[in-house]
């Protein structure tokens, strides 16, 4: 009669649960229902962040969109990929939300009132964890926020519940400047601001991490606002492509940043080099919108 098979050690166990697909998250889910030891190892930080390395990006937990910026406040837009906790929406107390940025495992959302002041809300679309946040003390006339995390040495694959900043960079309501401040959840501050002179506006969009610092475009020649976080400090960078519309930046594979245009039907991509720009690809035969 045969022995019976040896059971499975748990570096072997994690192995293989290691290569069940994260498209397909409800997988885990009903491994970690096998046994008790099978939901420790899933349970596990270290396996966690072993899952995250060996797939590279995590599965896409949904979509925040919003079009409408100039005219008021747009429509609550989360459009759900997987089962998540909710989205924050308006309560009964009348709050409406904008979703401002999605970054290191955190939601920035400004939560918008009728009557009592306004603030910043933090969400963690994985646990459901909220962090409330007062407004900055800025008049600001038209404005964008990144949120980002704080903790020392982490390589951002499993950034729950550690610290955060929210770099606010914002055209002022009375004064031809640009400011920015930035607020700390291990000391539950804003920063005092700093300014830049700087008429045109500051334009709503996304802002762009690269290294220690965060990056903004302004309407006019689409010249781009650097705020360096550990020097708290505004600096100013011309643009490869003053006059098109249709421009995005982002981080770069070797750390810097990129900026890119759609010019007729090719999409052009620059990389800042220097303090300077080379054209990094152009592609042609763009379609659609």
């Amino acid at each position: 009669m045969a022995p019976p098979p040896r059971p499975l050690n748990d570096d072997l166990i994690a192995e293989i649960l290691l290569r069940l697909p994260p498209d397909e998250p409800e997988h885990l889910f009903r491994a970690a229902l096998v046994c008790k030891p099978w939901l420790r190892t899933i349970c596990d930080r270290g396996f966690r962040r072993s899952y995250r390395a060996f797939h590279g990006a995590p599965p896409l937990l949904g979509l925040l969109h919003k079009l409408v910026v100039m005219q008021g406040p747009p429509p609550d837009r989360f459009a759900s990929t997987t089962s998540i906790p909710e989205f924050p929406h308006p309560g009964s107390d009348g709050r409406r939300t904008r979703p401002l940025d999605c970054r290191h495992g955190r939601v920035l959302v400004h939560m918008l009132e009728h009557d009592a002041g306004q603030g910043y809300l933090v969400w963690d679309p994985v646990t459901g964890d909220r962090h409330d946040l007062p407004e900055p003390d800025v008049d600001w006339l038209i404005y964008s926020a990144a949120v980002l995390c704080a903790a020392d040495g982490c390589d951002h694959l499993d950034c729950h519940g550690g610290p955060f900043r929210v770099v606010f960079a914002a055209t002022h309501d009375r004064e031809d400047i640009i400011v920015a401040s930035v607020y700390s959840s291990e000391t539950g501050a804003w920063s005092a601001p700093v300014s830049l002179d700087y008429i045109p506006y500051l334009q709503p969009r996304r802002g762009t991490l690269v290294g220690d610092a965060v990056y903004f475009t302004v309407r006019h020649d689409n010249a781009i606002v650097k705020y360096d976080l550990g020097k708290d400090r505004l600096s100013m960078i011309e643009s490869p492509q003053p006059k098109e519309w249709d421009i995005a930046l982002m981080a770069m594979e070797n750390a810097s940043l990129g900026f890119a245009c759609i010019q007729g039907s090719s999409l052009h991509t620059y990389v800042v080099k220097g303090g300077g720009y080379r054209r990094s690809c152009s592609i042609g035969t763009i379609q659609g919108h």
